[in-house]
C-alpha cells in the first residue's frame, strides 16, 4: 500500500470496533492480573489463626455421647408427645439422656404447705403436684416398694418388689428419641432409707423430704436392690423385656443437703456413709457384670456419683486410688461430675483438671470422664429470655465441648433440651413449642463432626484446642476421608483463619457458619485457603479427600486467563 493512501481496514467500523475491544481486552487483562495479584497475596499472608493438622494421623474416637443432654423427666411431661421434638433431636445428634431411677424435681411436682403446714407458693398451675401428700408422692418415685418392714437381703431376690414401671417409661421415652439412658441412682425409695417420716422445710423442693435424699439404713442391702434393678432391667423379667441401657450412676451431688442430707451421716464423717454405701454399690454391680451370662453384661459400665465440685471429684479419685477394697481396688468405669458457669473456660477448667487427677492415678488413668450436668450459671441464666436468645448459648456450648472433648472428656449431658415450662424455663436448646433456639445451632454444627466413626485430628501449634486464649476454640475431626474443621470466636471482632493439611494450605470444600442467633445456618462453598470467621460467630470448615491449595488455585486461574488471552489474540491476527 503506497504511503499516504488511506487504509480500509481503518475506514472500516468494524475494525474501529475490533481496536476498541483491543483496548478493553488489554485493560481487563491488567486489571485480572492486578486481582490475582491481590488473591495471591491475601492466600500468602498469614491468617490470625494457623492451624496444621495431618489427616493421616487420627487420634481417639470422638464419642458421640459428648452430644448427650440431661432432662428432668421425658415421663413426667410426656417428652415423646410433643410434636416434632423427638424428629428435632434426633438431628442434631441426640446420642444419650442422663436420667433418674427415681425422680428429683425443683420447682416441679410442688405442695401448696410445707409440712408443718406453712404456705408455699406455687408459680404455675403445672408445677403443682400429682399427689394429695409426700407419702404419696413418695411412693410414686420409688423403684422399691415399702411393707413398713425393714428390708433383708432376702427381699432384694423377690421380683415383686421392684417398681420399675416409671424408670422403664423414662428409658423407652430416650429410645423414641434415638438416645440410649443413662441411669442415676439419685433417689432413695423409703423402705431402704434410714428414716420413713417426711420432713419437707422448703417450697421449692418437693425432693428435699429427708426420706428421699437420705442414706439407706443398711448399705449392703441397697447396693443388693440396686444391683436388682440393673439386673431386672438389662435382662428383663416376667413378660417385661430387657433393655440395653449400659451406663449406670450411683449417687448426684451429695456435697448438697438437698440430694444427701448430712444430719444421716451420723457425725462419722462429711461423705462417709455415702461412699460406704456407693462403694459397696460398686462392687456388687461388678460382681454382677462378672458371674452374668446375658449378653449385654460386658456392655455395662457403673460409676460415680456426679459430684457437684470439681474438689470433691479429684478428692475422690486419690483417695480412691489409694484405698483398696477385697481383691483390689474399688471398681470404677467412670467418675461423673458437673459445672455450671457463664463463662465456658470455667466449665473446660473443671474438665481439664479432673482429666489431669484421673491421669495421675495407678488404678483409674484411663476411666471415662462424664460430664454428667452442665450448662451456664443456673441462678443468673436458667430464666433470661434475652441470655437464651443470644449468641451467647451456642458460643458457650461450642467451646465447652470443643475444648471438652480435646481435653478427654467422653461423655456430657447439657441440662437441658426442651423448655418444659413455657416461660419460667429458658435452658433448653428448643423453646416450649418446639422451635429451635440459637443453642441448637452449635448442636447442629457439633453434629457434622461427632459422628460414629469420627476420630480427633490434634493441631500442631494448638494441641489444646485454644485460640486467643480461649477466646477462639477449634476440634477437627476425621470422618472417613472427609476433614472437618469446628471453629468457635468469641472475639469482638473478626479472625483470619487458615487450616494446612500434611504441610499444604488447603481451601475448604464448604463452609457452614452460624452468625446471627435471629436466623439458621448458612452454607457456602470455600473461596480460598484463608477463611474469615465474623465476630461472636461458629463455622465448620470441611475438606474434601483432595482439596486444593491455593498455589494451584492460582495456576489454573492464570492458566485459564492466558488461555483466554491467547484466544483473543489469534483471532485479532
Amino acid at each position: 500500500m503506497p504511503f499516504g493512501l488511506p487504509s480500509r481496514r481503518a475506514s472500516s467500523p468494524c475494525s474501529a470496533v475490533q481496536v476498541c475491544l483491543r483496548k478493553v481486552r488489554a485493560r481487563l487483562s491488567v486489571a485480572c492480573a492486578i486481582a490475582l495479584v491481590a488473591l495471591a497475596a491475601h492466600a500468602q499472608a498469614a491468617a490470625d489463626w494457623e492451624i496444621s493438622l495431618d489427616p493421616a494421623a487420627p487420634l481417639e474416637a470422638l464419642s458421640p455421647a459428648l452430644l448427650g443432654h440431661y432432662d428432668l423427666s421425658g415421663a413426667l411431661y410426656d417428652y415423646a408427645g410433643q410434636p416434632g421434638l423427638p424428629a428435632r433431636m434426633q438431628a442434631i445428634g441426640f446420642s444419650e439422656w442422663r436420667v433418674s431411677v427415681g425422680r428429683w424435681e425443683n420447682s416441679t411436682q410442688l405442695f401448696s404447705t410445707l409440712t408443718d403446714g406453712s404456705p408455699c407458693p406455687i408459680p404455675l398451675p403445672q408445677m403443682a403436684a400429682s399427689e394429695p401428700n409426700d407419702l404419696a408422692l413418695i411412693a410414686s418415685r420409688d423403684w422399691f416398694s415399702d411393707d413398713g418392714q425393714p428390708v433383708t437381703l432376702a427381699d432384694t431376690n423377690d421380683d415383686a418388689r421392684y417398681q420399675l414401671d416409671y424408670l422403664r417409661e423414662v428409658i423407652d421415652t430416650a429410645a423414641t428419641f434415638g438416645a440410649s439412658s443413662f441411669v442415676s441412682f439419685d433417689a432413695m425409695p423409703r423402705a431402704l432409707a434410714v428414716n420413713p417420716t417426711p420432713l419437707r422445710t422448703n417450697c421449692s423442693w418437693s425432693f428435699q423430704n429427708r426420706v428421699s435424699n437420705i442414706r439407706p439404713a443398711d448399705a449392703a442391702v441397697f447396693a443388693a436392690a440396686a444391683t436388682g434393678v440393673v439386673e431386672r432391667i438389662v435382662e428383663g423379667v416376667g413378660a417385661e423385656p430387657g433393655r440395653p441401657v449400659h451406663y449406670w450412676e450411683v449417687g448426684n451431688e451429695p456435697e448438697f443437703p438437698f440430694f444427701w442430707d448430712p444430719d444421716f451421716e451420723d457425725q462419722s464423717g462429711p461423705l462417709d456413709r455415702f461412699f460406704e454405701m456407693s462403694i459397696q454399690t460398686l462392687v456388687a454391680l461388678d460382681a454382677y457384670r462378672s458371674g452374668s451370662s446375658h449378653p449385654d453384661a460386658g456392655k455395662l459400665r457403673f460409676g460415680l456419683g456426679s459430684f457437684a465440685t470439681e474438689a470433691v471429684t479429684n478428692t475422690v479419685l486419690t483417695g480412691f486410688d489409694s484405698a483398696g477394697v477385697p481383691g483390689g481396688f474399688v471398681p470404677l468405669d467412670f467418675i461423673s461430675f458437673h459445672a455450671y458457669a457463664n463463662d465456658p473456660l470455667e466449665v473446660v477448667d473443671v474438665i481439664t483438671s479432673v482429666a489431669a487427677t484421673a491421669a495421675a492415678t495407678t488404678n483409674y488413668a484411663s476411666i471415662e470422664l462424664a460430664l454428667a450436668e452442665w450448662g451456664p450459671n443456673l441462678a443468673t441464666s436458667a430464666g433470661d429470655a434475652a441470655y437464651a436468645a443470644s449468641m451467647e448459648p451456642p458460643l458457650h456450648i461450642a467451646t465447652v465441648l470443643a475444648l471438652g472433648a480435646t481435653a478427654g472428656l467422653d461423655r456430657a449431658h447439657r441440662a437441658i433440651f426442651w423448655d418444659f415450662f413455657p416461660s419460667s424455663i429458658q435452658l433448653g436448646v428448643v423453646d416450649h413449642a418446639g422451635q429451635p433456639k440459637p443453642g441448637y445451632r452449635a448442636y447442629e454444627l457439633l453434629a457434622l463432626l461427632i459422628d460414629p466413626g469420627a476420630r480427633r485430628l490434634a493441631a500442631a501449634s494448638q494441641p489444646d484446642g485454644r485460640l486467643d486464649a480461649g477466646l477462639g476454640a477449634l476440634l477437627a475431626s476425621q470422618i472417613g476421608a472427609t476433614t472437618r474443621v469446628l471453629v468457635v470466636n468469641r472475639n469482638a471482632t473478626a479472625r483470619s483463619v487458615r487450616i494446612s493439611l500434611a504441610g499444604a494450605p488447603a481451601r475448604p470444600h464448604r463452609i457452614w457458619r452460624f452468625e446471627d442467633p435471629s436466623g439458621g445456618i448458612s452454607i457456602a462453598p470455600g473461596m480460598g485457603s484463608q477463611v474469615t470467621i465474623a465476630a461472636e460467630s461458629l463455622a465448620v470448615l470441611e475438606f474434601t479427600p483432595a482439596p486444593v491449595p491455593t498455589a494451584g488455585l492460582l495456576a489454573f486461574l492464570v492458566l485459564g486467563v492466558g488461555i483466554v488471552a491467547g484466544v483473543g489474540w489469534a483471532r485479532r491476527r
